[in-house]
């Protein structure tokens, strides 16, 4: 029995535009985009963008220093592409490391006392744009959104590296 081959990539039609539109993955994406973008917009005065941002609200979440890995590993990057961000915010005050002193090659990554105050800022005026985004939706909404949204980020989780 002869079996068709699979066709190429430019063999595929492509999908009409109202397919390529309605993608779960598209809408995510672009919700994404304009909630950073808010968000980016309000601590502009401060010089913080989502990369410095985020490694202080983990930080803060986490309440205890983290090896640089584990941070890394945490905000889902590679070790190198932290490796300026970290030297800004320790530049900034916000951070400071010391040797792990179970490896002594690692750092141990620790929000400073002014880390700890801008991080809390941080995480207060994020929640306050959230609520403003959010505000029509209904609990009901909010339920069920969080909890296909844990479900989907379990399935990245399953499927691993």
């Amino acid at each position: 029995m002869q079996t068709k081959p699979l066709p190429t990539p430019d063999a595929t039609p492509p999908l009409p535009s109202q397919h390529v539109n309605a993608r779960l993955g598209s809408l995510l994406g672009s919700v994404y985009r304009q909630w950073r973008r808010q968000i980016d917009l309000s601590f502009k005065p401060l010089g913080l963008s989502d990369a410095t941002r985020m490694p202080l609200l983990e930080l803060y979440a986490r309440g205890e220093p983290l090896r640089q890995k584990d941070l890394a590993d945490a905000l889902f990057l590679d070790t190198s592409s932290l490796v300026r961000v970290l030297a800004f915010l320790r530049e900034a005050g916000f951070i400071d490391w010391t040797t792990d002193p179970s490896d002594r090659r690692s750092k141990r990554i620790a929000l400073t006392p002014h880390g700890v105050d801008i991080a809390s800022q941080i995480l207060a005026r994020s929640l306050e744009i959230e609520q403003t985004i959010l505000a029509d939706l209904s609990d009901e909404q909010l339920s069920v959104t969080r909890g296909s949204l844990h479900s989907i980020s379990r399935r990245f989780d399953s499927l691993g590296d």
